[in-house]
Formats: structure tokens, C-alpha cells, sequence
């Protein structure tokens, strides 16, 4: 297999052999043959990184959120063997995204350290680890709270290096393509959960239906080690210069945030208890399974369809974000109908557009301050961690003593939430306080200009 330095794919062949130096605009970036002292050098196996880069972040997330979506989608095959009911459930799926978000500070220097392929490595072993675990040891709903902390661990370390192998990897004319197939992931698990349900849970068992995830996970790990390059150590005081954060985009970035995380409360209920409600409705339990699979398709869809065309420059906004959230509160609404057919459809378009955002936010985020991209992103994704979280532990509850038509309500008030919180949001993007700035500063200096020329013409006077 031939070896190539740098990234060589995409139109800008020129420009990506040469990134800048993150941090720092393009036009002061180092010239075509003298690229800067601090950018480092990957040694790829492959003359196409950026599609090795955008695979092995697929993999790599696929590995380490597919541990949660299969509890949800085999759910009803746990009760019988762990006790496991909806609110517990609900505390699981909360225990997966509570330590990816308590861990994820930790997990993005640990990252730091180890680079692309060791911290990416490491992220789809324990998420490997836990999908054997369950196969293996989980006499009791406790232990599955155990192993989906040791999976949700693994996510939280998984994010970083694959976002910043695939910032290195792709040219910067597929890049939002290339985070809108990537968060595709999180989907692509929900529909792997999906199919599982008839074609293995129903057929093999539960166990084994993580037993064989959990070898499709050393596949992966496989493959990372293989194609993935090292990454040469960056200095502790580049890495600490990069961490500088302005406080004048702190508002819009801690809105983003709070959007991403209530975004991603009212998502996670989907991914968690679209199954059991759907039986609820009037569906078996291998239909219930076959139409989680279609709206996770939509997802996957949607993602980076989004990407493609914000690269394209159609889209590419918080202001479209708020937008895929809202359809996605419409189709929450439908849910809560319990009629087949609007079940049906509100689970596809909350499903696509209303959890389809993912890609397009970190996208339209590192775009907007792009000097704190990978600051910024993660500050976004550590909001949907908590959201995540957050949303199934408490719809849990509100699932089982309400009701799934009060749960599905209120999941689409979270939507409304979060679409209002988005929009919000894109008043104060950095491009658009600088408009507002600039006319203030336009309509300040008419106002000296006319006080001069009535001053002037006083004077004449």
C-alpha cells in the first residue's frame, strides 16, 4: 500500500497537502512549499485520506454509541432476563450520555495526548468491551447501568480525535459532507439496533446480538490501526494558546450549547423508547424494530444531505438548524397521536429532520470561529452529552407513570425549546454582531458627518 504525507484528496489538492495551521486565517498560513513549523506531518497508508478519515470517524462512533441504541431496541427482550423496566430504562440510557458528558473534558486532553489513531483505538476497544460485556455478564438491570458507563466513556473519548483527523484528512470543499456522514453515525447505530431486533433478537437472542457487535467492534479496531497515521506530539504551548477563548463568543457558543443539549434530550427519547411505544400502538415487535431502522435511515439521510449542501452554501445556518428542529417537533406531535399511520410518519420526520441537525451544528459552529473550532465544538457537544442524558432519565419517568402520549408531548415542547433557543442563537453569530457593529459605527459617523455640515452651514449663515 503506498504512503502519502498529508492529505491529498478534494479539489484543493494544493491547499490540503498544506492546512493551515488551525487558529489561524488562511491568508497568513505558510506558503505551498513552506508549510508551518507547528503543522503536523501524517504519514497516511492510502492516497485517499479524506475517505479514510471520514470512515474511520464512522467507524469509530458507530462502535461506541451502538451499545445504547441496541438496549433500547432490545428492550423488550431485557426485561425478561435483567428486570429492566421503562424508567429503568430511561436511568441506563441516562448513565450512557451522564459520563460521556462528565468525561469529556478529560477524555478531550487525554485525546490530545495520544493522538488520531491511539485515542481512536482506544475509544472503539471499550466500546467493544462493553457490547461483550453485555453479551457475556448482565444478570441484572445494575449491570447494564455498569457496561453502558463503560460505553459511554468510550464515546466521550471517541468525539475528539475523530473530528480532528477528519479537519486534517478532508479538503476543506467536503468538509461539512464529511462531519454531516460522520455524525451519521450516531443514526447508523439506531438502525443497526433496528434490524438487530428481527434478524437477531428475535432469532438468536439478545446475547448474541451483542456478542456479534462486539466482533464487528474489533473489526474496527482493526482497521483504525491499520490505516489511521500517527500523529506527531503537539507543544503544550500551542495547545494552550489554542484554548484562549474570547469572552465576545461565549454568548453565542453557550447558546449553541443550550440548543444542542435540548436538541439532544428530546432525540435521545426517540432512540429510546420509539420501540416499546410503537407496540404500544398496535405493531409487533418485529415491525416496532423494522421502523426504528426507517426513521434512523431518514437520519442518516438527512445528516449529510445537510452537509452537502451547506458546502454548496445552501443552508449551512443555525437559523436552518432551528428549522430541522422544529419539523422535528411536528413530528413528535404525530407520535403523540398513538395512531398508526401518524406514529409512522412522525417517527420519520423526527427522526430526519428533527435529530438531523447534528452535523450541521458542529459545522455551522466551527465555521463561525473557525480559529476555536475544535474549543467550540466541543463546548456544543458537551451540551448534547448533557442532554442526552438528561432526557431520558426524565422522560423515563414521565413515560411510565403519564403515559407515552404525555412523553411524547413533552418531548415535543423540548423541540419547540430548542428550536426557539437555536434561532436565538443566530442573532448573536459573530458574522452577524460584526453587521450590526459596522452599521452602528456607519450610522454614528452620518450623524458627525450632518452635525458638520449643519455646523458648516451656521457658519456661513
Amino acid at each position: 500500500m503506498s504512503r502519502t504525507t498529508g492529505p491529498t484528496t478534494g479539489p484543493e489538492q494544493q491547499h490540503a497537502r498544506n492546512p493551515p495551521l488551525e487558529g489561524v486565517p488562511e491568508s497568513s498560513s505558510a506558503g505551498p512549499s513552506t508549510p508551518a513549523a507547528d503543522t503536523p506531518t501524517h504519514v497516511w497508508r492510502t492516497r485517499r485520506p479524506g475517505r479514510t478519515a471520514t470512515i474511520a470517524g464512522i467507524g469509530t462512533t458507530v462502535v461506541t454509541a451502538l451499545p445504547v441504541f441496541l438496549v433500547g431496541g432490545l428492550s423488550m427482550q431485557l426485561r425478561g432476563s435483567t428486570g429492566l423496566t421503562e424508567s429503568m430504562l430511561g436511568i441506563v440510557v441516562a448513565a450512557y450520555w451522564g459520563a460521556s458528558a462528565l468525561l469529556s473534558p478529560l477524555a478531550g486532553s487525554l485525546s490530545t495526548r495520544l493522538g488520531f489513531r491511539w485515542g481512536m483505538i482506544m475509544a472503539s476497544s471499550i466500546g467493544g468491551l462493553a457490547l461483550i460485556g453485555i453479551a457475556a455478564y448482565t444478570p441484572t438491570w445494575q449491570w447494564l447501568l455498569v457496561w453502558l458507563i463503560v460505553a459511554g466513556a468510550g464515546n466521550s473519548l471517541g468525539h475528539p480525535p475523530s473530528n480532528a483527523l477528519i479537519g486534517v484528512g478532508v479538503s476543506t470543499r467536503r468538509r461539512a459532507l464529511a462531519f454531516g456522514l460522520k455524525q451519521g453515525a450516531v443514526p447508523l447505530a439506531t438502525f443497526s439496533a433496528g434490524l438487530a431486533v428481527p434478524a437477531l433478537g428475535l432469532t438468536v437472542g439478545w446475547q448474541w446480538t451483542f456478542a456479534i457487535a462486539g466482533a464487528l467492534a474489533a473489526v474496527a479496531v482493526a482497521f483504525l490501526a491499520w490505516r489511521v497515521p500517527r500523529t506527531p506530539r503537539t507543544p503544550r504551548a500551542t495547545r494552550r494558546a489554542r484554548e484562549r477563548l474570547p469572552r465576545d463568543l461565549r454568548v453565542f457558543l453557550i447558546l449553541a450549547s443550550a440548543a444542542s443539549g435540548l436538541g439532544a434530550a428530546q432525540s435521545s427519547v426517540i432512540g429510546a423508547f420509539t420501540v416499546t411505544t410503537a407496540i404500544g400502538v398496535g405493531y409487533t415487535a418485529a415491525v416496532a424494530g423494522l421502523l426504528l431502522s426507517l426513521g434512523s435511515l431518514a437520519n442518516i439521510i438527512a445528516r449529510p444531505l445537510a452537509g452537502w449542501l451547506a458546502d454548496r452554501g445552501i443552508g449551512g445556518t443555525l437559523t436552518t438548524v432551528s428549522l430541522m428542529m422544529l419539523s422535528g417537533a411536528i413530528g413528535l406531535g404525530g407520535m403523540a397521536l398513538a395512531l398508526p399511520w401518524s406514529f409512522a410518519t412522525g417517527v420519520v420526520l423526527a427522526f430526519g429532520l428533527g435529530w438531523g441537525w447534528s452535523g450541521l451544528l458542529h459545522y455551522a459552529v466551527s465555521n463561525a470561529v473557525p480559529r476555536f473550532a475544535a474549543q467550540a465544538t466541543g463546548l456544543v457537544q458537551s451540551g448534547a452529552y448533557i442532554g442526552s442524558a438528561a432526557g431520558p432519565f426524565a422522560m423515563g419517568f414521565v413515560f411510565e407513570y403519564f403515559g407515552p402520549t404525555t412523553g411524547w408531548l413533552a418531548a415535543a415542547g423540548i423541540a419547540l425549546i430548542a428550536a426557539t433557543t437555536a434561532a436565538i442563537a443566530a442573532q448573536f453569530h459573530p458574522t452577524r454582531r460584526r453587521a450590526r457593529a459596522e452599521a452602528r459605527a456607519g450610522s454614528r459617523e452620518g450623524s458627525r458627518s450632518e452635525a458638520r455640515i449643519d455646523d458648516q452651514a451656521g457658519a456661513a449663515t
